[in-house]
C-alpha cells in the first residue's frame, strides 16, 4: 500500500467497514446475554459459573484495551485491526464449535481479547480519515450510532436464531459477517491509502525493541490477572463457601497482585499502562470512578433481567423484543444529552442521571411475575437505561475534553477500560454474587418466592451502585470547570503513512 492521504472514497469505506465491526462487537454481548439459559441447558453450566462467558469476554477487553491501543500506535492501526479481526474470527469459530463449558468460555476470552485490538484501531481510523471537523463529527456520530443499533439489534438477533435455529448460530452468523468485513478490509488495505500517524525512521527501527516498555508488559499482565482472581474467588465463593482454603487463597492472591499492580505502576514501571495523571485532576478520578459505576448498573442489570424475564416464561426472542425499548432510549440519550450539556451542566445532569437509574431498579425490584412487565418493568428499564446513557455520555465528554490533543487518545483508552472492568467485576460478578447468596439463604431454586428474593437483592446492588454515583456527582466540578467551551483539537502529526 502506497503512502499518502486516503481519498474520500476511501475514507467512506474505511468508516463503513469500521462501523459495521463495531457493531458486531457491541451486538455479540447482546446476543451472548440473551441465549444464556439456552446455553446453561445444552452445556450444564450451573447459576455461579453462567456469568463467566460473559465475565470473560468483558475481562479480557477491558484488560488489554490500553494494551491494543498502544500496538496501533506502534505497528499501524490498519494492521492492528487486521490482527485483531482475524482473532476475533478464529475465537468466534471455536465459540461456535464449544461443546463444553471451559471451551466456551476460554473462546469468549479470545473475543473480548480480539475486540481490545480491533475497537482502538477502529476507532482511530475513524479519527484520521477525516480532516475536515465538521465531517469529523459526523464520523463519529456514525461510530456512536453503530454502537446503538448493536446494542439495539444484538439480543434481537440473539434471541431469533437461538429461538428458531439453535445457539451455535449467534456465533456463525458473527463469524460470516466479520469474515466477509475482513475480506473488505484486506481489499482497502492492499489498494488504498489507510490513514495513520507518521511514525520517524527512529521510530520505526526502535518499535520492537521498546515494546516491552511501551505496552508495560508486566503492568497489563498483573492487572488482568489480579481481575480474574477476583472475579473467579467471588464466583467460588459463592458456590462453595467464603470460608474455603481455595477461595481465601485465590482472593489474598488477587488482593496482593493488585497491590504489585500499583507498585508496578507508580515506581517501577517507565510507561504505565494506568498513566499517574489520570489521577492527578479531579474530573478524571470522578469520571473513572463514573464509568466503573455506571457500566456495573447498566451490566448486571441487564444480566439479571435477562434471566429473571425468562424465568417469568418468556422465551429468548420474547426476551429480547421485551429489551427493545431499552435500546431505543439509548439512541434516544445520545442525540438528547448533547443539547442538554451546555444549558444544564455536567453536575446537574449526573446528580438527576443516578436518580433516574435508582428510580427505575427500584420499579424492576416490585415485579411478582411477567405481568408485570408493562406496568413496572417496561417504565423502569427506560428510566435506568436514561441514567445509565446520561452518566456515560457526560462522564466521557468531560474526562477526555480534561486532556490536551497529545493524551486524548490514552485518556479514552483508560475511561474505557474502567468501563468494561467495572461492568465485569462489580456489576455481573458482585450482583450474581449477592442474587444467589440471599436465593440460597431463602430456599433456594426450589422455591420461586426464594428466586425473587434473590433478583430484588441483586437489584438493590444496583440501587446501591447508583447511590455511589449520586454521591460522588455532588464532587463533580460546573460546567465551566470540566467541560471547555471548545473541544481541544488533536495537534498534526504529519501526513499519514503506512506503518513500516
Amino acid at each position: 500500500m502506497a503512502d499518502g492521504k486516503p481519498g474520500q472514497g476511501a475514507s467512506i469505506a474505511t468508516l463503513i467497514i469500521v462501523c459495521l465491526v463495531f457493531f458486531i462487537d457491541i451486538a455479540n454481548i447482546g446476543m451472548a446475554n440473551i441465549a444464556l439459559p439456552t446455553i446453561q441447558q445444552k452445556l450444564g453450566y450451573d447459576d455461579g459459573s453462567l456469568q463467566w462467558i460473559l465475565t470473560s469476554y468483558s475481562l479480557t477487553f477491558g484488560g488489554f484495551l490500553m494494551a491494543g491501543g498502544r500496538l496501533g500506535d506502534i505497528f499501524g492501526h490498519e494492521n492492528i485491526l487486521i490482527f485483531g479481526m482475524t482473532l476475533f474470527n478464529i475465537a468466534t469459530l471455536a465459540c461456535g464449535l464449544a461443546n463444553d463449558k471451559i471451551g466456551l468460555v476460554v473462546a469468549r476470552a479470545f473475543q473480548g481479547l480480539a475486540a481490545a485490538f480491533t475497537i482502538p484501531a477502529a476507532q482511530s481510523l475513524v479519527a484520521l480519515s477525516f480532516d475536515d471537523p465538521d465531517t469529523r463529527v459526523k464520523a463519529f456520530g456514525a461510530w456512536g450510532a453503530a454502537g446503538s443499533s448493536g446494542f439495539v439489534f444484538g439480543p434481537i438477533i440473539g434471541g431469533l436464531f437461538t429461538s428458531l435455529v439453535s445457539w451455535e448460530w449467534i456465533f456463525w452468523l458473527s463469524l460470516i459477517v466479520e469474515g466477509a468485513l475482513e475480506i473488505a478490509a484486506l481489499g482497502l488495505y492492499f489498494t488504498q491509502n489507510l490513514p495513520n500517524p507518521t511514525h520517524s525512521e527512529s521510530d520505526k527501527e526502535n518499535k520492537w525493541s521498546t515494546l516491552p516498555v511501551r505496552l508495560d508488559i508486566f503492568g497489563t499482565l498483573v492487572s488482568v490477572s489480579s481481575l480474574i482472581l477476583l472475579v473467579y474467588g467471588l464466583t467460588t465463593g459463592n458456590i462453595n463457601g467464603w470460608d474455603t482454603p481455595d477461595v481465601i487463597a485465590t482472593l489474598a492472591t488477587a488482593g496482593c497482585l493488585l497491590v504489585i499492580f500499583v507498585f508496578l505502576e507508580v515506581k517501577v514501571s517507565q510507561d504505565p499502562i494506568l498513566p499517574g495523571y489520570m489521577f492527578e485532576d479531579r474530573v478524571r478520578v470522578l469520571g473513572c470512578a463514573a464509568a466503573a459505576l455506571t457500566y456495573a448498573v447498566w451490566q448486571g442489570s441487564n444480566y439479571l433481567l435477562t434471566l429473571q424475564l425468562q424465568s417469568f416464561g418468556f422465551s429468548p426472542l420474547s426476551t429480547a423484543l421485551r429489551f427493545l425499548p431499552l435500546g431505543i432510549t439509548a439512541c434516544a440519550v445520545n442525540v438528547i444529552i448533547p443539547l442538554l450539556l451546555k444549558p444544564v451542566g455536567s453536575r446537574n445532569l449526573l446528580l438527576g442521571s443516578w436518580l433516574l437509574c435508582a428510580v427505575g431498579i427500584i420499579l424492576l425490584c416490585r415485579m411478582q411475575s411477567g405481568d408485570d412487565y408493562w406496568r413496572l418493568c417496561l417504565p423502569g428499564m427506560i428510566l435506568y437505561i436514561a441514567g445509565v446513557g446520561t452518566v456515560y455520555f457526560v462522564g466521557n465528554v468531560t474526562v477526555v475534553a480534561t486532556a490536551n490533543g497529545a493524551l486524548q487518545g490514552t485518556v479514552s483508552g483508560v475511561y474505557n477500560m474502567f468501563l468494561n472492568v467495572g461492568g465485569a467485576v462489580l456489576g455481573v460478578a458482585v450482583l450474581t454474587v449477592i442474587t444467589d447468596s440471599v436465593t440460597s439463604n431463602k430456599g433456594g431454586k426450589e422455591s420461586s418466592d426464594a428466586v425473587l428474593e434473590g433478583y430484588r437483592a441483586g437489584y438493590y446492588g444496583a440501587i446501591g451502585m447508583s447511590a455511589i454515583g449520586l454521591l460522588l456527582a455532588v464532587f463533580f466540578p460546573s460546567k465551566k470547570d470540566s467541560v471547555p467551551e471548545k473541544p481541544k483539537e488533536d495537534s498534526p502529526t504529519g501526513s499519514p503513512v503506512k506503518s513500516q
